[in-house]
C-alpha cells in the first residue's frame, strides 16, 4: 500500500489515506493544544460509520469532552488500543504514534471534500477562535447520538 494524501476536516481530524481504499485517522496538532491534557479517549467501535458521523469521544483534564467525528464513510476495523493503555500517546502525538483507528473507505469521491493542509490551516487562521473552534460536549450524556 503506497501512502497517497493527508487530509483535514473542519472538525480537526486528519485521514492520512492509502490508494483511496483505506485510511489512518487521528486528531490534529492544532485540536490536541487546544484540548491540552486529554486524560480519557472513548474509541470508535469496529463497524461502519458515514462521514460527519460521531465515532467516539475526549474528555480533558480540566473536565470538557469533545467528539471525534468520522472524516469519511467507511468501515472501522482497528482502533488503537495502545491509547487505552498510555493515553499520552495522543497528547504527545496526535499526528502519530496517537492515531485513533483505521477504516476501509467506502466512498473515495468523499476524500474530495476533506481539506489540504493549506486549506485547513488558512480555515484555522480565518475562521475561528478558541471558544467556536472546538465546541464542547458532554458525550456521556449524549451517548445514543453515535
Amino acid at each position: 500500500m503506497s501512502k497517497i494524501e493527508i487530509k483535514y476536516t473542519a472538525t480537526h481530524e486528519w485521514a492520512e489515506i492509502f490508494d483511496s481504499r483505506e485510511c489512518t485517522i487521528g486528531i490534529t496538532e492544532r485540536a490536541q493544544e487546544i484540548y491540552s491534557n486529554v486524560i480519557f479517549i472513548e474509541l470508535p467501535s469496529l463497524g461502519e460509520f458515514e462521514q460527519d458521523e460521531i465515532m467516539g469521544g475526549l474528555e480533558t483534564s480540566d473536565g470538557r469532552n469533545f467528539y471525534i467525528h468520522a472524516p469519511i464513510s467507511g468501515e472501522v476495523y482497528e482502533v488503537n488500543t495502545a491509547l487505552e493503555e498510555d493515553i499520552d500517546l495522543l497528547n504527545r502525538f496526535p499526528e502519530g504514534d496517537g492515531w485513533i483507528c483505521k477504516l476501509r473507505i467506502e466512498n473515495p469521491s468523499e476524500i474530495e471534500a476533506l481539506l489540504t493542509l493549506p486549506e485547513y490551516e488558512a480555515y484555522e487562521e480565518e475562521e475561528l477562535n478558541e471558544e467556536e473552534y472546538l465546541p464542547e460536549t458532554d458525550f456521556y450524556e449524549n451517548s445514543e447520538d453515535y
